[in-house]
């Protein structure tokens, strides 16, 4: 999966859709990807397959804030918003989640998008075993 840039400047006049919640989830899944060159994560449920005829309910919005929590691990970042993991059915989900998911999300990819050129690899090489 590629890095979708997520639209963080979301407002009162704007509509959210299926493809705004798959393209957080599927950028939740690059999020995984670079997690998991520091820190062993767990396997994260995630659903990127939504179409118009999908339906979002409370348990799968507490799922994907979850899902970003469980990402923040113990990390301090200034910038992280607090995830709401406590949906209710017939909440409203307004512009203001919205920009804390995408929010959330790009400043972890930074994150550790930044630090993975630090990461160290190692090994060794084997290159023969002839006598000169």
């Amino acid at each position: 999966m590629t890095w979708q840039e997520p639209k963080t400047d979301w407002s009162s006049e704007d509509y959210y859709n299926f493809e705004d919640l798959n393209r957080v989830e599927s950028n939740t899944q690059v999020v995984v990807e670079l997690v998991k060159l520091f820190n062993k994560t767990p396997d994260l449920e995630i659903e990127a397959n939504r179409n118009m005829k999908s339906i979002e309910f409370a348990e799968s919005l507490n799922r994907i804030e979850k899902n970003i929590n469980i990402l923040c691990g113990n990390r301090v970042l200034s910038e992280l918003i607090a995830p709401k993991i406590n949906w209710e059915h017939n909440q409203k989900f307004s512009y203001v989640d919205a920009n804390r998911l995408e929010k959330n999300l790009k400043l972890l990819y930074e994150y550790y998008k930044g630090n993975s050129s630090l990461f160290q690899y190692c090994g060794a090489y084997t290159c023969g075993e002839e006598v000169i």
